[in-house]
């Protein structure tokens, strides 16, 4: 092996090859001959003072610290070198493991250009902050301020990237064909061009064909956008949604000089829409800018900047946190959450740094040193096309269009999840987050003898302005004094709801979820003299105020700096008057319009109290209203057969001044081919004590013999929890699969469950890259996770999706259809549940390549009446099984039949 010494010290980048113990090593300032090695004691075949770039398997992927080796050497953790060199890159420290040799090898090419790219941006980082990150690093570790000057050193070193024309095999292609004309907004015209295969392929790559189902999607989207008409539009799997819906309204606003906004719920589909799809698209509408735009706690504010800035700073640890913020903060363009939530030293932080309630300030975050917050909400203001989500879309109709600006067109994807989202917007919470609101208004203080800021520095501009200033300073004085009352009056009322919950429990086992308030004199009625406490004490705060207000209205000679903090004193007193707006509606508890509820805390007393709307669809009817809106509502689920009536009335678009249209656009897969949906009429019903023991037993046959990815749906935890427990343990003899080989305890998988530390997106990834593995989740992975291919090939749905009969919500929602002369379980919850199994399914079927298996172990679809229903909402027949040795044959036989 040799070494190029041009610089002194090579660094070297490593990275595992898949399955074994070995590593491949390439010098990233000499990157000519690769070297591998077995293990960490080989590395010391490496030059003296050389720089190690490790995998996460090397060395402990939390620790922001470097490492010393024999001879000089120093050993990083590649998470730790992307924090100082690429701090803004979306999952910096995200683990990879090359399959063979020669991925690895392209791998590390990648991350050497990646590294030099680094370089030429640390180079021209501000020296005064260099300085400053360089010293508080020494102050603590010397180790890591050697590690410092390496950087600097290779930084200025003048050397040339030996990187610069090194290419992706992939990316070496001949030069494009010129762009065909751009899609005419006409709905017929639109479908004949997405239905020309010459023009596909110049505009998305060779190889890629026209779907007739595509076509049908986008004529369809086109004719409503035109005759601005409600769309309820079911598009199946391998439709191509985005396409089908972006290219008529691109065209549409493009023709006409309109805006657009579209919404879906998942942000793995909003990155699809902005990196691969509108790529594509956009140069055939280069006067259309899109954008996205995200809720303010996905993004930095200026204030959470400066208050992290403030944070004591007393180890090595702290050091390189507060080092990692400042080199983030030079590198971000956008201010975003998702680019530091793996980050080795910010990640910890992520609710300091982004999850506060406060407002932004106008003086702070506005002008010309804007927030992240506001900077993103101007630009999408200021462009045609916003791609936000579900939440921000709603908060945006309950704010008057203020975040993202008025709008012509509006395209909800994954729009079954919208009324949830609109049901949320609109509730109503009385909790502590309110009172923490407050307090972050004005910066409150610990001690609470001290003044907030906000208030010092107002009163000092005050009281240097003679006595109507000193006048005014005592007003506020007693503004402050009435706001803090008003809390603790609040607080105390909390305290008191959470023990009269306690006495009201008694010996019975604490509750899941909220708990419904039937009566609210029976909820509330013991709490008078606390109620009442504080609706005096916020009203108490209104008179302060505009006590505060009038002598403050005599001052015409105030500095401009107190605009903003008569804002935040304002502020505070109007969230106050909010919340005893809110408090009275809740204690009193009689619109029936509305549920009221009470939320147990996990251990004891509450959360709060609160109330949410029954009717999702006439809170979305407002909005449609409110803003002149005809939305195009679409989704892989949104009819229960052929019936679009459910979803048309929670989506508000019934009662419209123009009626809704619908369109049904089925999924171009062959399921009757792709797919295997296995039943078993005499699995035990999920009431009975054998239920999940079977469920067990089952499990551990299907994998044993079928050793695929399989992904387990439940509706409960507790059902997950006991599951994974007894996969978890040694079975006994008698529970293995006869006659196979095979058998559980010398294949079993690993298995993952939800709940059990790592979050939903570690679990993917987890899953993803296991070779042989089996997922328990419940809610979240029902929908909006896609696992195509071999990642996913065995989907077991344990039970039938019905949401919780006694979840407040649906027990009144349920009751409400009953008093109306309807039948709430065949008009709402079956119907409900249907599109929630339909959901589930899709994560199975991905695209016209894969192949899979669903077991469907509930019996209800065969012993129930409303099963049918079930059954034939399906993409393909069932195959029945007699019982779990015919389900773990039928299964192996569909996969061999296909090898």
């Amino acid at each position: 092996m040799t070494a190029d010494f041009r610089l002194g010290r090579p660094v070297w980048l490593a990275v595992d090859l898949g399955g074994t113990d070995r590593r491949l090593l390439l010098d990233v300032v000499s990157p000519h001959e690769p070297m591998e090695i077995e293990g960490p004691e080989e590395l010391d075949q490496l030059p003296p003072d050389a720089l190690i770039v490790v995998p996460p398997s090397f060395e402990g992927p939390e620790a922001p610290r470097t490492g010393r080796l024999p001879q000089g050497r120093i050993i990083v953790p590649r998470a730790l070198l992307w924090s100082l060199l690429d701090p803004a890159r979306r999952g910096i420290d995200r683990p990879f493991s090359a399959a063979d040799s020669l991925d690895a090898e392209q791998e590390l090419r990648r991350e050497g250009r990646r590294f030099w790219a680094g370089l030429a941006r640390f180079r021209d980082l501000d020296a005064d902050m260099k300085g400053r990150c360089r010293s508080l690093l020494a102050q603590y570790s010397a180790d890591c301020a050697t590690l410092w000057d390496r950087i600097e050193s290779l930084a200025t070193s003048g050397e040339a990237d030996p990187f610069a024309g090194w290419q992706e095999p992939e990316a070496i292609a001949e030069d494009p064909a010129p762009l065909p004309e751009p899609p005419p907004a006409d709905p017929d015209e639109l479908a004949e061009w997405l239905a020309d295969p010459a023009k596909l392929e110049r505009v998305f790559g060779a190889g890629f064909t026209p779907r007739f189902e595509q076509s049908e999607m986008a004529r369809e989207i086109a004719a409503a956008l035109r005759d601005h008409v409600p769309l309820l539009l079911e598009a199946g799997t391998g439709v191509g949604k985005t396409i089908g819906y972006l290219t008529p309204l691109l065209a549409r606003i493009a023709e006409n000089g309109e805006r657009a906004v579209v919404s879906t719920f998942t942000r793995a589909l909003q990155t699809q829409i902005l990196e691969h799809d509108m790529p594509r698209l956009a140069p055939l509408f280069p006067d259309v800018e899109a954008r996205l735009l995200m809720g303010r706690s996905n993004y930095i504010c200026r204030r959470r900047e400066l208050k992290f800035f403030e944070r004591p700073i007393e180890s090595i640890d702290d050091a390189w946190t507060m080092v990692s913020f400042r080199l983030w903060l030079a590198a971000t363009d956008t201010g975003m959450r998702e680019e530091v939530e793996r980050h080795p030293a910010l990640r910890k932080h992520l609710g300091m740094l982004f999850d506060s309630p406060e407002p932004c300030s106008p003086s702070i975050c506005h002008g010309p040193r804007e927030c992240y917050v506001q900077r993103a909400r101007r630009l999408a203001r200021e462009a045609q096309l916003v791609v936000v989500n579900h939440s921000l879309l709603t908060n945006d109709f309950a704010a008057s269009n203020a975040l993202i600006g008025s709008f012509d067109h509006l395209v909800v994807d994954e729009a079954h999840r919208l009324p949830q989202s609109a049901l949320d917007t609109f509730a109503i919470s009385c909790d502590l987050i309110r009172a923490a609101v407050v307090e972050e208004v004005l910066g409150e203080s610990r001690p609470a003898v001290a003044e907030p800021q906000a208030t010092r520095e107002l009163r000092t501009l005050l009281t240097d302005r003679r006595e109507s200033g000193r006048e005014a300073a005592e007003a506020l004085t007693s503004l402050l004094k009435s706001v803090r009352a008003a809390l603790a009056a609040y607080r105390a009322w909390l305290a008191a709801l959470g023990e009269t919950f306690e006495q009201k429990l008694g010996e019975n086992q604490r509750p899941h979820g909220r708990v419904r308030i039937y009566v609210a004199e029976e909820a509330f009625g013991g709490m008078k003299t606390e109620t009442l406490a504080f609706t005096e004490a916020a009203a108490a705060v209104g008179a302060a105020y505009a006590s505060f207000s009038r002598c403050i209205d005599v001052l015409d000679d105030l500095p401009d700096s107190a605009t903003d903090l008569l804002a935040t004193h304002a502020r505070a007193a109007e969230l106050l008057a909010e919340l005893e707006y809110d408090l009275r509606f809740v204690v009193h508890g009689d619109d029936a319009e509305w549920v009221f509820w009470i939320e147990p805390d996990s251990r004891s007393g509450v959360r709060g109290a609160g109330a949410t709307r029954l009717d999702a669809g006439s809170v979305l009817r407002e909005c449609w209203l409110g803003a002149g809106l005809a939305p195009v509502l679409t989704s892989a689920t949104l009819a229960v057969g052929e019936d679009f009536g459910h979803m048309t009335a929670e989506m508000g678009v019934g009662r419209l001044e123009s009626r809704p249209r619908n369109s049904l656009i089925a999924s171009p897969f062959d399921f009757d081919k792709q797919a295997l949906f296995t039943a078993t009429p005499a699995f035990p019903s999920p009431e009975r004590p054998d239920y999940l023991p079977a469920v067990v037993s089952l499990l551990r046959r299907l994998v044993s013999a079928v050793p695929r990815k399989t992904l387990v749906l439940f509706t409960a935890y507790h059902a997950l929890q006991h599951v994974a427990r007894e996969l978890a343990a040694d079975p006994t003899p008698g529970e293995l699969f006869a006659g196979d080989d095979r058998s559980w305890l010398r294949t079993r998988p690993t298995i993952l469950v939800q709940g059990a530390g790592l979050s939903p997106s570690e679990l993917i990834d987890r899953f993803r890259r296991e070779r042989h593995a089996v997922l328990l989740g419940t809610n979240t992975f029902w929908e909006g996770v896609d696992f195509p291919g071999e990642e996913l090939e065995v989907l077991v749905v344990t039970k039938i999706p019905f949401q919780v009969p006694t979840d407040p919500w649906v027990e009144a929602r349920c009751e409400r259809l009953q008093a109306m002369g309807e039948n709430p379980f065949s008009t709402f919850t079956v119907r409900d549940a249907v599109l929630r199994l339909r959901q589930g399914i899709g994560r199975l079927i991905r695209s016209r390549d894969d192949r899979g298996a669903v077991v469907l172990l509930d019996s209800r679809l065969h012993s129930k009446s409303y099963g049918i229903t079930f059954l034939n909402a399906l993409p393909t027949s069932v195959h029945y099984c007699n019982d779990a040795d015919d389900v773990v044959h039928a299964v192996s036989s569909f996969f061999d039949a296909g090898e």
